[in-house]
Order: C-alpha cells, then structure tokens, then sequence
C-alpha cells in the first residue's frame, strides 16, 4: 500500500469531521440521495449523461466513507430513517390535533 499524499490525508480528516457531526452526515445523506446512486439512468432530453454524472459522484462519496469508516453508510441510512419515522409521528400527532 502506497502513502496517501497530503491531499488524500486532508479529505480523510474532512471525511473524519462530516461523519462527527449529525447534521452533517444528515445533510451528505441528502445529497447522496439527489445522486440516485442505485436507480436507473433516465433517458429523458438527453440527460442521461447528468444522471450518470450525478450517480458517478455518489458511488465516489461512498467510496470514501468506506475508506474512512465502513459502516458509516449504514449508520447514516439508519438515521435518515429514524428521521423519517420522527416526522411521520409528528405529523400524525398534528393531524390528530385538528
């Protein structure tokens, strides 16, 4: 294994310090799911190349959090649906309210 140049160490640290904080990991969660990663390219106006492109950049956020730590992205899809169930019972919990 080659040593990681100084640029590689410093995103491994920007990596480090998203992943530590929760609204970060909810943010980089969001923009992993604008990126499609597991859908099918859609073959609308010539876009297909965007989609592609879009996914490209989630596999490699991916990527990285595995490198920095492997369960980070299970941690966060944990999160995001705890989050949804959160917002699911408070909007329950208003319209039982009305």
């Amino acid at each position: 294994m080659t040593a990681k140049t100084v640029q590689e160490q410093a995103l491994d640290l920007a990596t480090e310090f998203v992943l530590a904080e929760p609204r970060a990991r909810e943010f980089l969660w969001w923009v992993l799911c604008q990126c499609n990663v597991y859908g099918a390219p859609h073959v609308v106006n010539g876009e297909t190349g965007i989609h592609i492109g879009r996914r490209i950049i989630g596999v490699t956020i991916i990527d990285q959090l595995n490198q920095i730590k492997p369960t980070a992205y299970a941690e966060m899809m944990i999160e995001a649906h705890r989050r949804a169930e959160k917002r699911k019972r408070e909007e329950h919990a208003e319209t039982v309210d009305e």
